[in-house]
């Protein structure tokens, strides 16, 4: 029987052990000593009995054997032709562009028909013990010692007519825009609605356990989306990179300038987004929503919180009579150094390009 290591797991060091991940059927499994060697042996397929001449002392190979035995009981080697390997076989094939990470990342926070849920109830419980010893992260981000600047209020004549099904049917991603700028109101009044936060039924913004409403659904309440704005032509704003402060509807200055140039190189070499009047980078602050959900499951609803949000951005640009195109091709690395963010505790998701009318 031919064996080799399972290309659907990886060695991790936790703590002062070397534990085998297994992706697929969510577990991990500390490792004895010495096993390192089986592993190295099994990188393509042999013969299980093979690892006994890895080792000339005689002891130490029939060691070796046993190890093996137990690994290939466990799935960390797999049998040429069994279930397990036409399984990773299959996923080999079919995600094989994606690389070794996705798949990785996919079926590793993919829940099992036995999965374990609890109700409403029992959560409400936890959070409120949690509350006694753990308080939750801030819900909003700010910038002290930053300058700031006043922004109007939601213009409610700008959307005034707007029938919402024609502003479904108008929502498009448009690359190309027009030279005038990007009025202030106009923009205040798209960051406001789409990341602005709403009352709770006692007038407050945030709840004690950190909890945000919004008009896009995030993932627990939890909200751990920032809004950056980068202003390129945008009336009475000096161009330069902003935060905007949702829990008091104020832009920060963070005085970083950036050329054209960095822009589309950060924005993946997109050289429409020069011609933009504004963008609008999205992070996601992962302690929010780890506070709550301290899973990596969760990992996947700051992706779709972050969809959301930017549809939000879509449909507020068509009602606004502007023109948006969101991108997630951008150097992450070039767009930290830009918000100044570290990417252990924000992560940057995506943007919305906005511009006006050619």
């Amino acid at each position: 029987m031919r064996v080799r290591v399972s290309g659907c797991g990886g060695l991790l060091r936790v703590g002062d052990r070397l534990v085998w991940d297994d992706h697929l059927s969510h577990r991990q499994l500390a490792l004895a000593d010495g096993v390192e060697r089986v592993l190295g042996w099994f990188r393509t397929w042999r013969e299980l009995g093979s690892i006994r001449a890895a080792d000339p002392d005689v002891r130490t190979g029939e060691w070796l054997e046993r190890a093996a035995e137990a690994l290939l009981d466990r799935d960390i080697l797999v049998a040429e032709g069994s279930d397990r390997d036409r399984t990773e076989q299959e996923i080999a094939r079919e995600w094989a562009g994606w690389g070794p990470h996705a798949p990785a990342f996919y079926f590793g926070t993919r829940s099992h028909r036995s999965a374990l849920y609890i109700t409403d109830a029992e959560d409400a419980a936890r959070l409120a013990a949690k509350l006694t010893t753990d308080p939750p992260p801030v819900p909003f981000r700010r910038f002290p010692g930053s300058s700031t600047v006043a922004l109007p209020d939601v213009d409610r004549g700008l959307l005034s007519g707007r029938d919402f099904v024609d502003v479904l049917r108008q929502r498009r991603s448009h690359r190309m825009f027009g030279r005038a700028e990007l009025d202030l109101g106009t923009l205040a009044t798209l960051l406001k609605l789409a990341a602005g936060p709403l009352s709770h039924k006692d007038g407050a913004l945030a709840a004690e356990s950190g909890s945000v409403f919004k008009t896009s659904p995030s993932g627990g309440a939890r909200h751990p989306t920032e809004f950056y704005v980068y202003a390129l032509r945008v009336r009475d704003l000096a161009p330069g990179l902003y935060h905007y402060a949702a829990d008091t509807h104020l832009l920060e200055d963070l005085d970083r300038r950036a050329t054209p140039e960095f822009l589309v190189a950060a924005c993946g070499d997109q050289e429409w987004v020069a011609d933009a009047s504004a963008l609008v980078f999205y992070t996601s602050v992962r302690a929010r929503s780890a506070w709550k959900y301290d899973m990596g499951r969760a990992l996947r609803i700051l992706f779709l919180d972050v969809g959301h949000l930017s549809q939000t951005v879509y449909l507020l640009a068509a009602a606004l009579g502007l023109r948006v195109t969101f991108t997630a091709a951008l150097r992450d690395e070039s767009v930290e150094e830009l918000l100044g963010c570290d990417p252990v505790r924000e992560i940057i998701i995506g943007t919305s390009v906005l511009g006006t009318e050619p």
